[in-house]
């Protein structure tokens, strides 16, 4: 069983100015947490310090007892995927193409992709619904769709923690009520699912432990 995601006494501040002070928080799989906050709270820059993407500059993360600031950048990509608000690609490339690009942690630096390599795209696809799409190029899909192709290309990397910032933000109601009961399908899967989300309703839907209010670390 994936170990959880935890915080401890984590902090940072910018400009002199405290986002979260000795935040400590535990991520369990098969769970959805919800990050919310008015934009500029620390809601994204929280989700990085989880994710590792750089060192925090007080307190630690950890999946299990393994220090993430300490994990190779190949074995964070394949422990916990990181989804951001904006993610510029190429729109030329087919929907495979990008969704190949999150088995980039596994492929060997002198081969191409392996028959594996293939079938987790294929899952990661067919899981979001899009199997149809797989040869179509980004730029023919809407706004929806391509967002499901961002959530397939962290589902291809098959890694048990998954971390999103803002993935419905531009987004209708409908298409943001179903990526998030993806998310909830993912959690059921045994996924740790960790979203910033700024839609109030929305959290409350899709977060676990909805009968005592948001689970959810806050940003001071």
């Amino acid at each position: 069983m994936t170990p959880p995601l935890r915080c401890d006494g984590l902090g940072r501040e910018i400009a002199g100015r405290p986002l979260y002070r000795n935040l400590c928080a535990r991520f369990t799989p098969s769970t959805v947490t919800a990050i919310v906050g008015p934009n500029g709270a620390g809601k994204s820059t929280l989700l990085r310090d989880l994710a590792g993407l750089r060192a925090p500059q007080r307190g630690a993360v950890r999946l299990g007892d393994a220090l993430i600031a300490e994990l190779d950048a190949a074995a964070r990509a394949r422990a916990l995927a990181y989804l951001p608000q904006a993610t510029p690609l190429a729109y030329d490339l087919t929907v495979a193409d990008v969704v190949m690009l999150g088995r980039t942690p596994f492929l060997s630096r002198f081969a191409g992709p392996s028959a594996e390599d293939h079938r987790a795209v294929d899952r990661a696809i067919e899981r979001v619904g899009l199997a149809v799409a797989a040869s179509r190029p980004l730029s023919s899909l809407s706004g929806g769709e391509r967002q499901r192709v961002m959530l397939a290309r962290m589902l291809a990397t098959e890694a048990p923690v998954l971390l999103l910032d803002e993935p419905t933000a531009a987004l209708d109601v409908g298409h943001a009520l179903a990526f998030m009961d993806l998310c909830r399908e993912l959690a059921a899967g045994g996924r740790t699912v960790i979203a910033a989300l700024h839609d109030l309703d929305l959290a409350r839907r899709s977060a676990d432990a909805a009968r005592t209010g948001i689970r959810a670390p806050r940003c001071a």
